[in-house]
């Protein structure tokens, strides 16, 4: 029997059907690639603004902390001190959730210095007083719990620093937590530690037999392995600042060896800037020349023996800051707060450390 008029043949419906199947796959295939030809995301050299603070600061200090980031101390516009406390989750893809505030600290600070160890957040040091401009060099140090969901008990008062310090900073190396230069009325080369105990508590401080070749103040440190290094700073006179680096290596005991002007220094010149190592390779950003705040970001390649390689400048910060604070949370690196041209800041920037020295964010074709 021959078909129906108009019908197609049962052969023909076949062909037809492959066609179309073939067609809509050659459309899919078109739209999201050919599993031969694997995506590729791109690099882009760049800072990625994420979640701001609440309370505008001028020379806070920062600290990251399993899967938080913290905020402490420094001044607003008016010249008070801002003693609340902020703290906001760490996403895994780097960026911020929201801040919130916890505990405030006992006494108001500035030019104040932070470190986590264990289950506590301690600040050191910094600058107090009537106001912010009106202010003196202070010793006291205080600590906090952390909690489980990443606020923080109530603030308390552990042993004094022998030296009063404003422009401190500080480093932490296997149980001993050292306090490094700073101003109590001159500029200091001086460097004293704490242990911490097994409750959180701190030891009295001890001062450290060896002194920085350089009087630092308001100037920036990182340490690498058991390797500490400081770098820049203020020069009394005249009123600008250092490009030096310096380095030195904490012993098992928690004593330093001898300071060592190291070969290369900085490209700018800076203080009130930031240091961090990330890998193998230590960052200096931001800060001021004494004539104007910097966005540039220099970054040295470390040996394994702690030697700095040549300075090179990388990816820049996408606004001024000076005074403000680093905290780094795995390859990620957060930059909070400081002077702005307009004043105090609340904003935050976020970059990637890719592991050749570069600075960014990978960007993932649209799914």
């Amino acid at each position: 029997m021959s078909d129906p008029v108009g019908s197609p043949s049962p052969a023909k419906l076949i062909t037809g059907l492959l066609l179309a199947t073939l067609g809509i796959g050659l459309i899919v295939w078109l739209a999201q690639g050919s599993s031969h030809q694997p995506r590729t995301d791109a690099w882009v050299p760049m800072w990625q603004a994420t979640e701001s603070f609440h309370y505008p600061r001028r020379a806070p200090a920062a600290v990251a902390h399993r899967g938080h980031l913290y905020i402490i101390g420094g001044i607003d516009g008016r010249d008070r001190y801002v003693n609340t406390v902020e703290y906001a989750p760490i996403h895994d893809n780097g960026l911020l959730g929201q801040w919130r505030t916890t505990s405030m600290l006992q006494q108001g600070r500035f030019y104040n210095s932070a470190v986590a160890v264990g289950d506590y957040l301690y600040t050191l040091g910094g600058g107090a007083g009537p106001t912010g401009y009106d202010n003196y060099p202070i010793t006291t140090v205080e600590r906090a719990r952390i909690n489980a969901d990443g606020s923080l008990g109530e603030w308390e008062m552990m042993p004094e620093l022998l030296t009063a310090r404003r422009g401190l900073k500080n480093a932490y190396y296997k149980g001993w937590i050292h306090a490094i230069g700073g101003y109590d009325g001159q500029f200091l080369k001086s460097i004293e530690r704490a242990q911490v105990r097994a409750d959180g508590s701190l030891s009295e401080w001890q001062m450290e037999k060896h002194e920085s070749h350089i009087d630092r103040y308001i100037h920036s440190s990182a340490i690498y392995r058991n390797h500490l290094y400081l770098l820049g700073g203020h020069m009394r006179d005249p009123a600008a600042s250092y490009g030096d680096v310096e380095s030195s290596q904490i012993q098992a005991n928690g004593t330093l060896q001898t300071w060592q002007v190291e070969k290369h220094p900085l490209q700018i010149s800076r203080l009130v800037a930031e240091s961090f190592v990330i890998g193998n390779f230590l960052y200096i950003a931001g800060g001021h020349t004494g004539n104007q705040r910097l966005t540039s970001v220099e970054v040295s390649r470390l040996s394994a023996d702690g030697k700095i390689g040549p300075w090179q400048q990388t990816t820049a910060l996408p606004r001024t800051r000076s005074a403000f604070a680093v905290a780094t949370h795995g390859r990620y690196v957060y930059a909070l707060g400081g002077g702005g041209d307009t004043g105090p800041l609340s904003s935050v920037d976020v970059a990637f450390a890719n592991g050749r020295g570069e600075l960014g964010w990978t960007i993932s074709p649209l799914e």
